[in-house]
């Protein structure tokens, strides 16, 4: 039979699940999945990259006992399948059996994908290997594979063997007839970047379907790319392409990271023709035909993808929280845009018996129409909503510290106060409570360090100012269909109440986005951390003028916002200066969702450091002075 014939007899499952904290009990849950698989037809049933663990696990897997675990685990699958009419592909850790030791003096481990038919481990086509082992090694955000794991590569330079001799697809017999799978983890198929290119070899060592075991979080606009990347494999080896990830979200104490499944089955043309729902527990079965018809991908708006991260990422907040912080979120309500999320989300999250929105006013600092603001979005949300004003505690701190009214030491001990109000409250009502900061903010240090920098999870840690008004403006729409997030607080000014009124310290120093258009220091706030760019190249495209356009800025934003080039210069030197000397408050930041291309946490890792100004960078600046 030919190849389309042979490859149309062969049904393979997908199975889409979260991952839980016990590898037992992940164990279980796949065998389950895996017979209702077989009972649909499936012939291979494919699960996860480190199925039986929470990939994200920090140095769990240091812990031998843990390690131990997860092999017993893998072993109750490999006797159950004694029972199971099918093949089954699974990831794991693989150690060596005799006992090998890593280049960190431990065990060594292998981010591992098994192969398991009949109760038997099935060996690679030229018995070099009883598992597949990760040969591309991601070392970027919040990966870091070869801390805990002995990557191919290196396990073919040991060997002083071509990789090509180890990275063999496993060979199994189905309804009999022998098929050749050519089994691969996660970054084997982002290849891009790396001299090997494991789908080819793969394809060039007998390969008749290639099936990706991944862990793949999401993030903007991944799946489109993924899709790129896939197709261009298929359209070069002419293999079918089995892609296989898991949902949920894990965490590395410092973000929490939302995995949207999206399993698919690609023909050998590139095309999607079968495809699992985003963040469903769920397994698919697909025959491999030809005639399959091509699928065309409807991922919802770019809004509606982050609200949906950020939910899974808080749900899984929530699932991290011990019994006596769960009854309750504390949510400091100012009338502001930021806590104005943070209450309507939680409420939908949580039910509104589950949020108290507190206002803590001082003296006459707080204007009425933002208390006003603040009390009746409670109202509309039926939130409880409490005033607790902080006069007291400010003025005794004040009194004993000798801290003067107006200076910024006095904007500290409001913010101070409030937090611990905060705590407080959520101490008395078995719960936690929330900072309200965004990007944007943390990024320029915009927050007291010990007040509003503080609290037991930051929802919009990695939001831009604009991401807070389209999320509030989605909530709106799309989740209540009525206006909870009031118009006069989404229409205000952002503003810190911090100083008398009329004073002229009270406005944001900084250009945010809206719901119509992109403010200047948002942007520079992601070209900095998630596109890693310089003050060196933002002088660069201002003297060649196109710095507005790179940043998908409106025309004419910058004139606006400043008359001379002197004055962009000194907003740079300023930005800048804020962002280095911020350091200290983020490496103490509070944990959060991870939603766009970089977060700050563990995917973007700091030293606190000083900044350094290039040669390049100081020559630009004279020709621009000049």
């Amino acid at each position: 039979m030919n190849y389309q014939q042979k490859m149309k007899r062969l049904s393979i499952a997908m199975v889409q699940m979260a991952i839980a904290n016990d590898p037992m009990e992940n164990a279980i849950n796949f065998l389950s999945k895996v017979r209702e698989a077989v009972a649909e037809g499936a012939d291979v049933v494919v699960g996860s990259e480190m199925m039986l663990s929470q990939y994200v696990s920090g140095d769990r897997y240091e812990d031998d006992t843990f390690v131990a675990e997860m092999i017993k685990a893998s072993q109750f699958i490999i006797a159950e399948s004694t029972s199971i009419d099918a093949v089954l592909l699974y990831g794991g850790i693989a150690c060596d059996s005799d006992g090998i030791v890593g280049e960190d003096g431990r065990i060594r481990k292998y981010n591992a994908a098994f192969v398991v038919q009949a109760g038997e481990l099935v060996w690679n086509a030229n018995k070099s290997l009883r598992f597949a082992v990760k040969s591309l090694m991601p070392n970027y955000r919040i990966f870091d594979d070869s801390r805990h794991f002995y990557d191919l590569r290196k396990l073919a330079a040991e060997r002083i063997a071509p990789l090509s001799e180890l990275q063999q697809p496993f060979l199994v017999t189905i309804h009999g007839t022998v098929y050749s799978l050519g089994v691969m983890l996660c970054e084997d198929m982002w290849d891009i970047d790396y001299a090997q290119k494991p789908a080819r070899t793969l394809k060039q060592n007998g390969a008749e379907v290639l099936i990706n075991l991944s862990c793949s979080n999401w993030s903007w606009r991944k799946n489109a790319k993924r899709d790129q990347v896939i197709a261009n494999i298929c359209q070069q080896t002419g293999l079918w392409f089995v892609y296989v990830n898991n949902v949920g979200c894990q965490n590395n104490g410092k973000n929490f990271i939302s995995f949207d499944g999206a399993s698919t089955i690609y023909n050998p043309i590139g095309e999607v023709v079968a495809l699992a729902n985003n963040y469903q527990h769920e397994t698919n079965v697909a025959a491999l035909d030809s005639q399959r018809a091509s699928l065309t991908r409807h991922d919802p708006s770019d809004i509606a993808q982050m609200f949906k991260a950020i939910e899974v990422a808080s749900t899984g907040f929530l699932a991290t929280l011990p019994t006596s912080a769960q009854e309750k979120v504390i949510i400091g309500v100012s009338g502001g845009m930021d806590s104005a999320l943070s209450v309507a989300f939680f409420a939908h999250l949580m039910g509104a018996n589950k949020v108290l929105g507190v206002n803590m006013p001082y003296k006459h600092y707080n204007a009425a129409e933002t208390k006003d603001d603040a009390a009746q979005m409670c109202r509309r949300l039926n939130v409880e909503y409490r005033v607790v004003p902080i006069d007291t505690i400010v003025d005794a701190t004040c009194v004993l510290t000798d801290i003067k009214v107006g200076t910024s030491q006095h904007k500290t001990a409001q913010a101070v106060a409030r937090m611990n109000v905060l705590s407080a409250l959520a101490s008395q009502a078995d719960g936690f409570f929330t900072c309200n900061a965004n990007w944007t903010e943390i990024a320029f240090g915009y927050g007291t360090l010990n007040g509003d920098m503080r609290g037991t999870f930051s929802p919009w840690m990695n939001c831009l100012k604009q991401d807070v008004y389209r999320l509030g403006d989605y909530l709106n729409r799309e989740v209540y269909g009525r206006e909870v997030i009031l118009q006069s607080i989404i229409d205000r000014p952002p503003m810190d109440e911090l100083a008398e009124a009329g004073s002229g310290a009270r406005s944001d120093p900084f250009d945010y986005g809206n719901l119509r258009q992109n403010g200047y220091h948002d942007q520079m706030v992601r070209a900095v951390v998630a596109f890693r760019y310089s003050a060196e190249w933002f002088v660069e495209q201002y003297l060649n003028g196109s710095l507005e356009q790179k940043l998908q800025l409106s025309k004419g934003r910058l004139n606006m916002l400043f008359p001379t080039s002197q004055a962009w210069l000194e907003d740079l030197e300023r930005c800048f200066s804020l962002f280095h000397a911020a350091v200290f408050k983020r490496v103490q930041s509070v944990p959060g969702p991870t939603v766009d291309k970089r977060s700050f946490g563990w995917d973007f890792r700091e030293s606190i450091l000083e900044r350094v100004e290039t040669t390049r960078y100081k020559a630009l600046v004279r020709n621009l002075r000049a």
